[in-house]
């Protein structure tokens, strides 16, 4: 018997000492095994917190309100809050007095402003900013019951006389807009894909225009510009609609008397073309590069005299029959290597290839040589002279002439 006594006192022991401790947690809440962190607030109005009101962060309970009190230097209230051992609060965190329930219950919230610490401390201070606290229940009442007070009995009541009055006899009416509503409602129903995509492109078009406010605000601008300058040029579009119809006729008896010239004109132009078009990108280089010569020119004019000096050739060349590429065909191509120039006598050859090394390095992989064209080299070749040596020539021809005595 002892010894079943001995056992129920043990398990006995060994439940209080499970429940208990839960029983405590239950009823005193994580504070009852730990020191709980003490912060405040200060406050133009404490709001109607009182001692136990629930405080939540990120909706979940923290703590409670420990005490409330007058704070003479603010001129407000100074809350005090017990928040639970090892709760994480940033210090940059706001608290907020609001409804914790439909109840009207209030309740304390804080909402933080960042998740990083440094976080809340004993002593630390909570800021509760007048300027963020919600709207109370009681001053909402009273508003609203400012608002009604304002209210006329009679104004309401002869509104709905008057509304009374303005639908009466219009049931049919009525009925046959809400059928037409419902009509109207089918059609969008079975024309909701289309709607779709027309809203969608409009929205893009919408979001290209704002994008592009730049280039309209500018197009405004210029069409205002030329208006301005339409109105300053009155007189000369005055004048011009005075003579256009002479000119236009003058140029008319013009066209009558070449019209077949015009046509065999434009059929040259059908023939011109294509072979304008498939060299536009050598008219585009020339446009370039044509005026950038004439400027070039400029350096061989020497005060009123330009230098000029001409530099000639004779003899023959080597050439290579290769396929010649169509006009415009800009892909690159790999180029030949086993071209080459064969020896021969006054024919001038360039190139790295053709420089003297031993054991003929030069013309390794030389397969393929180039057929020589042109005249051979005369033996008494003609020297042009140059400006200067032909004015020296004159003036000698001139020294050498007898003179009259």
């Amino acid at each position: 018997m002892r010894r079943l006594v001995l056992v129920q006192l043990i398990l006995f022991a060994l439940t209080s000492a499970v429940v208990i401790p839960f029983g405590i947690h239950y009823v005193l809440g994580p504070q009852a095994f730990g020191d709980s962190i003490r912060v405040h607030s200060r406050m133009t109005d404490a709001l109607g917190l009182t001692v136990g009101t629930s405080v939540t962060y990120r909706g979940v309970t923290v703590g409670k309100v420990a005490g409330v009190a007058l704070d003479a230097d603010i001129g407000g209230a100074r809350v005090e809050f017990d928040l639970d051992p090892g709760t994480r609060i940033p210090r940059d965190s706001v608290a907020k007095v609001g409804m914790g329930t439909a109840a009207g219950i209030q309740n304390v919230d804080i909402f933080p402003n960042t998740g990083e610490g440094p976080f809340l401390a004993n002593g630390d201070e909570l800021a509760a900013p007048a300027d963020q606290q919600p709207v109370q229940m009681g001053e909402m009442m009273r508003q609203a019951s400012r608002l009604l007070d304002g209210i006329d009995p009679k104004a309401v009541s002869d509104l709905g006389t008057e509304l009374g009055a303005s639908f009466d006899g219009l049931g049919p009416a009525m009925a046959s807009m809400i059928d037409t509503g419902d009509t109207l409602s089918a059609q969008l129903d079975e024309q909701a894909p289309m709607l779709k995509s027309l809203l969608e492109r409009t929205a893009n078009l919408v979001g290209t225009m704002a994008g592009q406010s730049d280039s309209f605000v500018n197009g405004m601008s210029a069409a205002r510009n030329f208006t301005e300058q339409l109105d300053s040029s009155k007189p000369v579009l005055v004048y011009l609609a005075d003579t256009s119809p002479q000119a236009l006729g003058n140029a008319q008896q013009l066209f009558d008397r070449y019209h077949d010239t015009f046509g065999a004109l434009l059929a040259n132009l059908v023939t011109v073309e294509p072979i304008i078009s498939d060299r536009t990108g050598a008219l585009a280089s020339g446009l370039t590069d044509i005026p950038k010569g004439l400027g070039r020119l400029e350096s061989i004019v020497t005060g009123d005299r330009a230098n000029f000096t001409l530099v000639a050739t004779q003899g023959p060349v080597c050439n290579y029959d290769t396929v010649r590429r169509a006009v415009g065909d800009e892909n690159p191509t790999q180029p030949n290597l086993t071209f080459y120039c064969p020896p021969g006598k006054n024919i001038a050859q360039r190139g790295a290839r053709n420089a003297p090394r031993p054991n003929d390095l030069g013309l390794q992989n030389a397969t393929t040589p180039g057929t020589t064209i042109g005249p051979p080299v005369v033996d008494d070749p003609i020297l042009v002279p140059t400006g200067v040596e032909a004015l020296d020539y004159w003036k000698k021809l001139l020294e050498d002439l007898p003179h009259d005595k």
